[in-house]
């Protein structure tokens, strides 16, 4: 009974696929308490009726080959410099906010009650209080350009360059490695650190005039320990930062530390992909 409910829904599933295409049936005989699978095994719609554990069998090497593949992206120097610089980077993008905005976060007092972040974000007659607001949405659009710059400047290190122990690291030993690259990917590269370098030192600038100015806006308007606290602490969230930034920045032209890995991992060799032919004068992969 179980074969011929076996031998029906073959002839069913068969009678439902010839209905849209034409195919060839490959039958193979096994033992009938096998449950057989129809298996379609080329683009030519040759189905062929396998055991269940005959099918499995055949497509071990597919799942075997899958994970090898996600193992080798995985493992990959640029995709693990990539997964770390996107994590970093929305991580960031809150103590950016905290430390721009200071007389936004910071509380304060408004007559007998504490000051919300909408009254904070009211300007009115008192001049301090309008020049520490606007100042701080000054250092917003400073830390937001250098990032950007920061963030394109890391992207073209990782897919141009690599970290390599066994290279010098030497400002005139790199600049020999960048002549493997062509001229306007390396152009691109000492682009994009020279706009990061001089972004970075506005940004320090505008937060320390920022954090200056604001201190002395939420100071006269002081509510408590509160105050001084959350002031520190907002500070803080960008000292380190700012503090990696200038140690990044402050650094010889063919010096390329990354702004995000930490260990200060610098970029001294090229990508093996992006290498110069020296015999024919071509890039093996021109991929950007």
């Amino acid at each position: 009974m179980e074969s011929a409910d076996i031998e029906s829904n073959k002839n069913s599933s068969i009678m439902e696929s010839t209905s849209t295409e034409s195919l060839v049936v490959v039958d193979i005989s096994v033992p009938t308490e096998e449950v057989l699978t129809p298996t379609v095994v080329n683009s030519e719609s040759i189905v062929v009726w396998l055991p269940m554990k005959l099918k499995s069998a055949c497509l071990c090497p597919q799942i075997t080959n899958c994970f090898a593949s996600i193992q080798t992206i995985v493992g990959d120097q640029d995709f693990q410099q990539k997964t770390g610089v996107t994590i970093t980077v929305v991580l960031e993008l809150y103590r950016v906010m905290i430390a721009s905005f200071l007389i936004l976060f910071v509380p304060q007092t408004c007559g007998d009650h504490i000051c919300s972040i909408e009254e904070n974000a009211q300007t009115g007659t008192d001049p301090l209080y309008n020049a520490g607001f606007t100042f701080n949405c000054i250092t917003l659009a400073a830390f937001l350009t250098m990032y950007f710059a920061e963030i394109k400047r890391e992207g073209k290190m990782i897919a141009y360059l690599d970290v390599n122990p066994k290279c010098l690291t030497d400002n005139d030993s790199v600049g020999q490695v960048l002549e493997r690259l062509p001229i306007e990917k390396k152009n691109t590269i000492l682009f994009y650190d020279a706009f990061y370098q001089k972004s970075g030192y506005a940004a320090l600038v505008c937060f320390i005039v920022n954090t200056i100015l604001s201190g002395f806006v939420v100071y006269k308007y002081y509510l408590d320990d509160k105050t001084t606290s959350t002031f520190i602490t907002s500070v803080l969230f960008m000292i380190t930062k700012m503090s990696d930034v200038y140690s990044t920045v402050a650094t010889e032209k063919n010096i390329f530390y990354s702004a995000y890995l930490k260990g200060k991992i610098q970029y001294n060799d090229v990508d093996a992909n992006k290498k110069v032919n020296p015999e024919q004068s071509t890039v093996v992969d021109s991929s950007s």
